[in-house]
């Protein structure tokens, strides 16, 4: 039986002078779930992007245009054939999940944060490289 996962991407916005999140999307992957497999993969891989406001003609960094666009490029990144990872409704829960991902897009400040929980237990909330750290940590224990 494979550790089950879910990954939400969530967009982060100033309403009317208040914050509001918004989930976008949510990844469900059927086996690696766990911090040292899809953890590592995830922060390793959200640790190379930079979100943007905009385009910019010959950019040479890794970017991502917005919280849709980093959810649109989660998906092409893990989605390698049928089967493992999954397109869930944003608001899905109760999959059989161990460990629960939560990308925070905040658009207004240009920031990426991770959140980590393991079955309601809050495990971590940082950057994807303090998220690597933390992992790298993990696994020396």
């Amino acid at each position: 039986m494979g550790t089950r996962s879910l990954t939400k991407i969530i967009e982060v916005y100033q309403d009317e002078n208040k914050t509001s999140k918004q989930v976008l999307t949510t990844m469900y992957r059927q086996m690696d779930g766990y911090m040292e497999g899809h953890g590592a993969e995830l922060a390793d891989w959200l640790a190379e992007i930079t979100l943007v406001n905009g385009l910019r003609v010959g950019e040479t960094r890794k970017v991502a245009n917005g919280a849709y666009c980093l959810a649109a490029q989660m998906f092409a990144h893990f989605k390698d054939g049928s089967g493992g990872i999954y397109l869930y409704p944003p608001g899905a829960r109760n999959c059989g999940e161990d460990y629960i991902y939560y990308i925070y897009v905040d658009g207004s400040e240009i920031n990426v944060w991770v959140k980590c929980t393991s079955i309601n237990n809050y495990i971590f909330k940082g950057t994807a490289k303090e998220f690597l750290t933390k992992i790298e940590e993990l696994c020396q224990e």
